[in-house]
């Protein structure tokens, strides 16, 4: 097990340096460059003259190649670089936002699995009630909605209806846990309706398969308590391709997340992400989707040894 997460760790390494390739060729075909950005601010400053003379000593003249050597040498010692917009390193602008979207896709996360799981075995063992109906109803129109539609008309409501507005001010959620959770909880909320939309309706299928297979009608005629058959036989083994659901989910909850924090003004990746685009500023955007791809990565390789503990049989190879 320690040789496969060792094998795992040292793979994102590369990985890394193919995303971070492909994004930065990718992102030269972005009409304009930060220079003119930043030039554009000023009265009279942007003249084509001023605005190559910016871009020769931001080294944005250099032939691409040059680029894109220097870029990779400081990503090589773990440096992402230097943002003009922002007038900082991009990981000093980057840290402080990494909590916000962090917790916001981990609290999807939980509220996904507390809704779904319940209600997905639910819906499997009273097939056809009115509450698997219901359930069914509900799940297509989680799945059909948009995030961001769904977090305006939530905000309209609450500030319409209760005059109710998130705070002002962002607070973490160590310092100040009500605060925090009032900015995180109907953001939250919605991520994790949506996902839970999807996530129920595979264990229902997956539970209605489990609980016609022979083991589980053997765990039945064997008098076992309700409840260890299905937790302990069918609920364990119908989880399996949820889990794998669930990795693939995490990368639509960081989408939803940067919608979610530009609907909710959350001071997260996702919005800074918006403002470094509008700033066509490619260090600073570089330097956060490589920071999404090492969230992803880690959440995939969470994912992959949550097998073993579901299914003790399977190889960690």
């Amino acid at each position: 097990m320690t040789g496969y997460i060792v094998r795992r760790v040292f793979l994102i390494v590369p990985t890394l340096l193919l995303l971070g390739t492909l994004l930065f060729f990718m992102l030269q075909f972005i009409p304009g460059d930060v220079a003119s950005t930043l030039l554009a601010s000023e009265e009279n400053a942007a003249t084509p003259e001023a605005i190559e003379k910016l871009r020769k000593q931001l080294g944005l003249a250099d032939p691409l190649h040059e680029q894109y050597f220097r870029w990779l040498g400081k990503m090589v010692r773990g440096d992402l670089g230097y943002s003009a917009y922002f007038n900082q390193s991009v990981w000093d602008a980057i840290k402080p936002k990494i909590d916000v979207t962090v917790t916001l896709a981990l609290l999807g996360v939980f509220v996904a699995i507390v809704i779904s799981i319940p209600v997905g075995v639910l819906s499997a063992l009273f097939r056809g009630s009115a509450f698997d109906q219901a359930v069914r109803a509900v799940s297509a129109i989680g799945m059909a909605v948009p995030a961001f539609w769904l977090g305006i008309m939530i905000l309209l409501v609450l500030s319409r209806g209760v005059g109710w507005a998130p705070p002002a001010q962002h607070a973490d959620i160590l310092d100040d846990p009500i605060k925090a959770l009032q900015r995180f909880m109907f953001p939250a909320l919605i991520l994790g309706f949506r996902s839970a939309a999807v996530i129920s309706r595979m264990i229902r299928s997956m539970m209605l398969e489990v609980l016609n297979e022979d083991y589980v009608r053997t765990a039945w005629s064997k008098g076992l308590l309700p409840r260890v058959v299905i937790v302990k036989h069918a609920l364990r083994n119908a989880l399996l391709p949820v889990v794998t659901m669930l990795g693939m989910l995490f990368a639509s909850l960081l989408d939803g997340a940067v919608v979610l924090e530009t609907v909710f003004n959350l001071p997260g990746i996702g919005l800074h992400l918006i403002e470094s685009v509008r700033g066509r500023d490619a260090a600073m955007v570089l330097g956060m989707v490589l920071m999404i791809g090492v969230f992803m990565m880690i959440w995939i390789l969470l994912i992959d040894l949550s097998y073993k503990v579901l299914d003790p049989r399977r190889s960690s190879a």
